[in-house]
């Protein structure tokens, strides 16, 4: 079984209902490993989420205020790779439910049937039922995240897919190979890969997921979405970020983005748009613009050092 890994940021409720569902589990996690992001302004309790009892055993682990996703997961994987887990690691947001109630089960049968290099994710979707865009494919020019998984391409991709003996047969159906791949519900097993995966701290907030399964599968590695399984997703339920530090943030991650992962002529044609849709919002919301602005500015300067080797694109 994995231990299932939930980076958390004022996110006590939707963690609370988290907690209820894998406690509901036909099998469940190893552990549940929860990094609190906000251990000054609103710190976590085992005795908050540990419910009636029951679930799977509850570790918190104390991040620093105000980190983003890939840094919380760092440390959870830090703080697994210290005790000597090597095993597989299942990323959830808070703000996730499990309702099938044997999600866990099924992903056991499956992950032993995967190499240990692999990257998967699930499908998610929204409480109305709708699919959510968590994963797809990298297209040159601009709009290079246009196909992104969806009902119809998912109908074509996977036909297309077990045509072409690209799916990885696992129970449920086969795993359609995606360049990408979100963070919100991804299977990965760190130690498996050389140096041990880790997210790159250049990437703040947003990102961060996309550049992992890139650099790992320019490494080698397959990324893989299983659509037969499928979590929910309490969309804005989870973390909440004050609006000018999340659109400085997100910024920079999506800038620095274009920098490593697409062609110099889309970053500068992407830069100019963004500067001008800036200026021309600067009277009407300032605070943003200049948040925009200074993320644009931060965004010229050197990746920072603790960034890892990106493999050469093929």
């Amino acid at each position: 079984m994995p231990v299932v890994l939930s980076v958390a940021y004022h996110s006590l409720d939707a963690l609370q209902q988290l907690g209820d569902d894998l406690a509901r589990q036909s099998l469940l996690p190893f552990r549940w490993l929860v990094v609190d992001n906000s251990p000054e302004s609103a710190p976590l309790r085992a005795d908050d989420l540990s419910g009636g009892g029951g679930g799977p055993p509850l570790e918190l682990v104390a991040g620093r205020e105000g980190d983003g996703f890939g840094a919380g997961c760092n440390r959870g994987f830090e703080h697994l790779a210290r005790q000597g887990w090597g095993g597989w690691i299942w990323l959830l947001n808070p703000d996730t439910a499990l309702p099938a109630g044997h999600e866990l089960e099924r992903l056991s049968e499956t992950l032993a049937q995967l190499p240990p290099r692999a990257l998967l994710g699930t499908a998610v979707r929204a409480a109305s039922g709708e699919l959510e865009p968590s994963g797809g494919w990298i297209d040159r020019g601009l709009d290079f995240r246009r196909r992104r998984v969806s009902e119809a391409r998912l109908a074509s991709a996977v036909g297309s897919a077990a045509a072409s003996a690209a799916a990885t047969a696992i129970p449920g159906g086969g795993a359609v190979q995606l360049d990408w791949l979100s963070g919100c519900s991804l299977l990965i097993r760190p130690s498996a890969h050389l140096p041990p995966a880790r997210f790159d701290p250049a990437f703040p907030l947003y990102y961060e997921d996309m550049d992992l399964c890139l650099r790992l599968g320019a490494a080698g590695a397959p990324v893989l979405w299983w659509p037969a399984l499928a979590v929910t997703h309490q969309r804005g339920a989870g973390s909440q970020t004050p609006s000018e530090r999340r659109q400085r943030l997100s910024t920079l991650s999506y800038l620095r983005f274009l920098r490593r992962h697409r062609p110099g002529w889309v970053l500068a044609l992407r830069n100019l748009r963004l500067l001008l849709m800036t200026l021309l919002r600067l009277p009407g919301r300032p605070k943003r613009s200049w948040a925009t602005l200074v993320a644009m500015a931060e965004a010229m300067g050197p990746f920072p050092t603790a960034s890892p080797a990106v493999p050469p694109r093929r």
